[in-house]
């Protein structure tokens, strides 16, 4: 099949693009983002957990050697014993329209550095907004991370153009669901609140670690519905997602916030972390 790519003729595929075919025509694809703290993958089993339920769910096939080592060892050839940002991208073989030909799982490592070894608490806190230029679909996709991330680039270019530090999304029902790129979650008095998997959020391995840290502490948690009202009347509001840890709120929609048990959850967060 012919083909122009930025005004380049050619009579055939380059081997190359045509390897990543479906997810360049069709999102076909999984990712997940992972930190490597100086050689230490302390995340990967969750991260691990997400990806193959996405796979399986797309009906994938892959090598029965990708086990939790085999990706250690993977990362690892790409970053060493560095700090380092990850993405694994897993795409399905090329071939078919919307129905595939093959089911064989593809991947690919990259990595860039980052300048610490474990998660940085942010003294100066985030300015946030609520995105009003798109809505999050629900549906049993919703906690997986594909390459169908349209919506969080137009919502990521409003927060920009705002001037804020991040943007708050709602869902196609109009509750809070995530923001650009983290989970949410807030504080009501001593209670810790998050949005429940059922109203679309992406299932965060950090928001893994803090519901299961406050269960062992037999602290209270819990995962409710919420509105712009709800983080408007919250006591403190926070983001999370695997490689910038936890992120308070300093500013949402003129509101103020404090985060006194933000930061202490935080530094619980990252003593645990380090046991793992």
């Amino acid at each position: 099949m012919a083909l122009n790519y930025n005004g380049m003729l050619a009579a055939h595929w380059p081997e190359t693009l045509w390897a990543v075919q479906r997810g360049l025509f069709y999102g076909d694809a999984f990712f997940e983002s992972i930190r490597v703290f100086e050689g230490r993958i302390p995340l990967l089993d969750l991260h691990l957990e997400r990806l193959f339920g996405g796979l399986r769910a797309m009906g994938y096939v892959w090598d029965a050697d990708w086990t939790p080592d085999f990706w250690k060892k993977e990362i690892l050839c790409v970053t060493g014993q560095s700090n380092a940002r990850v993405r694994l991208t897993v795409w399905r073989a090329p071939g078919g329209w919307y129905l595939p030909e093959q089911d064989r799982a593809q991947y690919l490592i990259t990595a860039s550095p980052m300048d610490s070894s474990n998660f940085v608490w942010l003294d100066a806190g985030l300015k946030a907004g609520l995105v009003t230029s798109v809505r999050l679909p629900v549906d049993a996709w919703s906690g997986f991370k594909t390459l169908n991330a349209a919506r969080y680039v137009a919502a990521a270019r409003e927060a920009e153009s705002k001037g804020w530090d991040e943007g708050v999304l709602l869902n196609a029902m109009e509750r809070v669901c995530e923001a650009v790129n983290s989970n949410i979650f807030w504080f009501e008095g001593p209670v810790l609140c998050t949005v429940p998997l059922s109203d679309g959020c992406v299932t965060g391995t950090l928001r893994k670690i803090l519901l299961l840290l406050r269960a062992q502490q037999a602290l209270p948690v819990q995962e409710k519905a919420a509105t712009f009202a709800t983080l408007m009347a919250a006591d403190e509001l926070f983001f999370t997602n695997a490689i910038q840890g936890i992120r308070w709120v300093r500013e949402f929609e003129g509101k103020a916030y404090d985060c006194a048990k933000t930061r202490s959850l935080f530094q619980e967060m990252v003593a645990q972390m380090s046991r793992e």
